[in-house]
């Protein structure tokens, strides 16, 4: 029976990242926020490129199939080990690291090469650091380790038919990275237990390492010191910069003095929170508006980008539209017309999709949308693989407006903004609106739960229609917002 606390490879990764978050992992773990959906969503697509990974490999085997405790898991694995066979989800103990790789794989005569699967594109440097903690453990467990590899996802691979692995995966060498990391593991391993072993948390001053390599989730409980208009709201600050002057005792933006030399829009967000005043160039908003040609149509998508591309001619993590909302103003003051789409089943939404905005975006008029380079974007890689539409998207690239260059340029800004140009920072301080109460409130859930009610499993058909109402509610939302604004900047004018 094991008894001493063990480190796993993510708690390892936890530890490199913070001393206090891997405390309380062992010691407070029901003060950290449960996996938000978002990276479930994430650790979901890796469980799935994970599987199809597995079809590289026919004759290998599943360790830990119906297995949970982890224990049982290294017995196992320990027996299946002389059948030089690849093995799945293979877990070893040494000392006090815990580990289990996705693929085992033997070489020569009694050797083993580990790969690590991933649903990224590129090999990142915490893949390496995963990888060195992998090696350490197999190599101490009594394992002869070769080589180790990332099995990652090749973003050249466009899908003809079904997807075949053989292609959309791509084999990278790490081994020299890794064999250079390898002479720290034991003593970070050391310190780590150390750390968990502490009867009080260990003080760490917030910085970088917060977001780096993944937002951490003590967030809110160690920027809790922080003012509402602290130092990381300040309009495109540097975050070393921005950290550094906090360890100072500077934590409010008003308290900046002459510490830092300030852009021109930096000081405008400063200013209009010193004065509790919105600053408002009449002009450049002015210059703005008269852009504008009506017909006005207001245009937003949604998308969706898995690592498994879903539809033939797209590449992995392809964002491909799958809703839009368009409202069309006629002329000044006149009441709006909505359409939209919600693409329904699993065929490629792209063609229906453009033949509607065809149909409804005229020849003539400002297409409006926020932050213009994703739809610009996504028009025309659509068009790429409908050439039909190609002529007409050449018209439609011309007519299309930016909402978020006025607010972007600080022609109006408002202290609530907190530095913050997006349309759900826009909106509430121009309109008292927003997106509070939504079921879906924003882009990235709306991306998931399409996906989940469309390609998931077990869906009833209740739950289905809710959703997709939700999702007609949001995306019909960021579009009225858009006329909402611009209404509000031509009575500001």
């Amino acid at each position: 029976m094991i008894t001493t606390p063990f480190l796993s490879k993510s708690k390892y990764l936890n530890g490199l990242q913070c001393p206090k978050l891997l405390w309380h992992y062992y010691n407070a773990k029901e003060e950290i926020p449960k996996t938000d959906a978002e990276t479930q969503a994430i650790f979901d697509q890796g469980h799935e490129v994970g599987e199809l990974a597995k079809k590289l490999y026919p004759d290998g085997i599943e360790v830990a199939k119906g297995l949970v405790d982890f224990e049982k898991v290294i017995e196992q694995t320990q027996k299946l080990i002389s059948k030089r066979k690849p093995l799945f989800e293979a877990a070893f103990l040494y000392k006090s690291a815990y580990a289990r790789v996705d693929i085992l794989n033997p070489v020569e005569d009694d050797g083993w090469e580990i790969i690590e699967v991933k649903s990224s594109t590129r090999v990142k440097d915490i893949n390496l650091r995963d990888l060195s903690l992998q090696w350490y453990t197999y190599q101490g467990a009594g394992l002869s380790i070769k080589r180790s590899y990332i099995l990652h996802i090749n973003n050249q691979y466009v899908r003809k038919g079904e997807i075949d692995p053989e292609k959309l995966f791509t084999l990278t060498d790490i081994t020299e990275e890794v064999k250079d990391l390898l002479p720290l593991v034991e003593r970070q391993l050391a310190d780590m237990t150390e750390t968990i072993s502490g009867k009080t948390c260990p003080e760490v001053a917030i910085g970088t390492h917060c977001s780096t390599p993944y937002d951490c989730p003590l967030q809110q409980k160690c920027f809790v010191f922080l003012p509402e208009h602290n130092l990381l709201t300040l309009y495109y600050i540097n975050k070393e910069k921005a950290f550094a002057l906090i360890h100072q005792g500077v934590t409010d933006i008003l308290a900046l003095n002459d510490r830092v030399e300030l852009s021109d829009k930096q000081k405008l967000q400063v200013e209009s929170l010193r004065s509790k005043k919105p600053y408002l160039n009449k002009s450049g908003i002015r210059t703005f508006l008269d852009t504008l040609e009506y017909p006005l149509y207001f245009l937003d998508f949604e998308t969706i980008g898995p690592a498994m591309p879903l539809f033939d001619n797209t590449i992995p993590h392809q964002p491909i539209p799958f809703q839009f909302s368009l409202h069309i103003q006629r002329s000044a003051g006149k009441d709006t017309e909505h359409y939209s789409y919600l693409a329904d089943g699993k065929h490629d939404p792209r063609p229906e999709l453009l033949k509607l905005l065809k149909k409804h975006l005229g020849h003539q008029g400002s297409i409006i949308t926020y932050s213009a380079s994703f739809e610009k974007d996504k028009l025309n890689r659509a068009c790429e693989a409908f050439p039909e539409f190609a002529k007409w998207n050449d018209g439609i690239q011309k007519r299309i407006v930016d909402l978020l260059d006025p607010f972007k340029a600080f022609h109006f800004y408002h202290y609530d903004q907190k530095g913050s140009a997006s349309i759900k920072s826009v909106l509430p301080v121009l309109t008292g609106t927003g997106y509070e109460g939504m079921a879906i409130s924003e882009g990235g859930m709306a991306s998931r739960e399409f996906l989940r009610v469309t390609f998931g499993e077990n869906i009833t058909e209740e739950e289905r229609m809710a959703v997709r109402k939700n999702l007609e509610d949001y995306c019909s939302l960021d579009t009225m917002a858009m006329v909402e604004i611009v209404e509000k900047l031509r009575e500001m004018v």
